[in-house]
């Protein structure tokens, strides 16, 4: 097994078979192996592997190049904070975005969880982490089956048995009983029996006629071990990894799920851990624009370290939905994209160091980040600044400034 690495692609070629230790081993490796595709010459690796060689005639090798192609322009946009990263949370994201493709299950026998992934990772690893990154937002997932899971062990392959409720043997008889009408006896059938008869073991008559002499209301089912009859059988999960045997009331369940990351895992992947210096203490910017995302933690991080004041404006319009309607989306972006022009002239003329990157054009709404220019500036001479932005723009799409500070987004 060995890792080739060119000067643009990059692969790891499992040229002999593999175990899952060895493909695990690979994954905890330093150097962003986890970030590389799996290509397999030996048809071992099975959907843990990016592409299995093994199955490709001569005529399809250019699939192997557009596969590290793909993944080698994916992973130039990773920052380089998951380059280096122990996290498996942060390497099981970064290692999807790389891929393109879902997070996957299959049953697997062989596996302790009785599902693996197509990634080389451990099963159980893998729901661990997957389902704390759906509860953080940076993973959704779609359902794939149910599992039981061993309190003893964390498995899921078991023997599952009928169980006497008593010793919890396995060792069962099913008997009938019977139920004799003229003197309401009941009892197991195997008192009854005397070779071929059937005799009462109260009043010693002879039971003859089915449906009239006796009927068979039900089973019981008799412990070989203890002794112990019943006509209620408990089931039982004996695990067959550590053998803790759990009754149907005591037995987990887990639900299996498949994995594609959200467009907060992609801005996470895209920007570094500065990421979540913002939104972790702004959920309700989560939802921003990538590139605002960018924006706002260089300006936060610079606050915090030496108190460079930055601003954030979001500018609504409160005129664009009637606009759109009479003069149709068209007219109206173009309203937008002309009033922000005029006001980045506007705002070069009054302060320094204004750039077009300062300027962030959103769904509905459009952004500011100022740096080095306080929201009081902005508040004091915001009516004017719109005033001479909107002076040569036909349509009135009534924007408006809402001003955040520093103080307001750290």
């Amino acid at each position: 097994m060995t890792s080739h690495t060119g000067e643009s692609k990059d692969a790891i070629l499992i040229e002999e078979p593999a175990s899952v230790d060895d493909l695990t081993h690979i994954w905890h490796m330093r150097g962003g192996l986890y970030l590389l595709p799996v290509i397999d010459l030996t048809g071992t690796v099975g959907e843990k592997a990016d592409l299995d060689c093994s199955k490709l005639s001569a005529q399809d090798m250019p699939v192997v190049s557009q596969v590290i192609d793909d993944f080698h322009y994916r992973r130039a946009q990773v920052h380089l904070d998951f380059h280096t990263t122990q996290k498996d949370s942060d390497k099981i994201l970064a290692r999807l975005f790389v891929s393109g493709v879902s997070l996957s299950p299959h049953y697997s026998p062989n596996s302790k969880a009785t599902v693996d992934f197509n990634i080389i990772l451990d099963s159980p690893t893998v729901v661990t982490e997957c389902e704390k990154l759906i509860e953080s937002g940076f993973l959704q997932g779609k359902f794939f089956d149910r599992r039981h899971i061993c309190n003893g062990c964390g498995g899921s392959q078991f023997n599952v048995r009928e169980e006497c409720a008593v010793c919890r043997s396995s060792n069962l008889t099913e008997d009938f009983y019977l139920h004799h009408f003229s003197c309401a006896y009941l009892g197991r059938e195997a008192d009854f029996r005397e070779g071929e008869d059937l005799i009462c073991p109260k009043c010693r008559k002879e039971l003859l006629h089915f449906g009239s002499d006796y009927d068979k209301p039900g089973t019981l089912l008799i412990c070989n071990a203890c002794g112990h009859a019943s006509s209620e059988v408990e089931i039982g999960f004996l695990c067959l990894n550590c053998q803790k045997d759990t009754d149907s009331e005591s037995i987990r369940t887990g639900d299996i799920h498949s994995y594609d990351i959200t467009e907060r895992a992609s801005s996470y992947l895209r920007a570094g851990y500065a990421f979540l210096d913002f939104t972790d203490h702004n959920p309700m910017f989560a939802d921003l624009p990538f590139t605002l995302i960018v924006e706002l933690n260089q300006a936060a991080r610079a606050w915090k370290e030496n108190k460079t004041n930055f601003c954030l404006v979001n500018i609504n319009y409160e005129h664009a939905h009637e606009l759109e309607v009479e003069h149709g989306p068209r007219q109206a972006m173009q309203s937008r994209r002309q009033f922000i022009e005029n006001l980045h002239g506007v705002l070069c003329r009054a302060y320094e160091g204004i750039r077009k990157e300062d300027f962030i054009t959103g769904k509905y709404e459009d952004y500011m980040v100022l740096h080095g220019i306080a929201k009081e500036d902005i508040l004091e001479d915001r009516r004017e600044m719109i005033k001479i932005a909107m002076s040569s723009i036909r349509l009135d799409i009534g924007p408006y400034f809402k001003v955040l500070g520093p103080e307001e987004l750290v």
